[in-house]
């Protein structure tokens, strides 16, 4: 954080993104991407469910390299963002269940290419 030019206090802010504000999240909801094709490259397993825009799961978020300098008086709140298995592990807690501010780390995105990739290194296509 540091005084702007103009006396306003700024910092720098990483973008995260919501599955559904990805581009192929945005492509899946107006009906772009045909329902029951399935996803290749997903972050889920046998076990669990994927972890992609195709079949969003709660509280994901994608990291990317998109970074801005603001006026701190434009932030409305912080979150917190964890590893998969942390967020797991904090949610089976009661002092964790209800945050509305904690999210999981699903992967990486793009906003110029719209390419996703998995918090596994393994690229999202639909």
């Amino acid at each position: 954080m540091w005084e702007s030019w103009g006396s306003n206090m700024v910092v720098k802010v990483k973008w995260f993104y919501h599955p559904e504000e990805t581009k192929l999240g945005k492509r899946q909801s107006d009906g772009k991407v045909r329902a029951g094709t399935g996803c290749s490259g997903g972050g889920g397993s046998a076990w669990g469910p994927p972890v992609t825009p195709c079949c969003p799961s709660q509280n994901a978020l994608y990291q990317s390299c998109h970074e801005d300098e603001n006026d701190v008086q434009t932030i409305s709140h912080k979150c917190q963002v964890v590893g998969r298995e942390h967020y797991e592990q904090m949610t089976r807690s009661k002092k964790y269940q209800d945050r509305q501010d904690l999210y999981y780390l699903a992967g990486t995105y793009d906003p110029t290419t719209g390419r996703l990739v998995t918090a596994e290194g393994v690229p999202i296509l639909c």
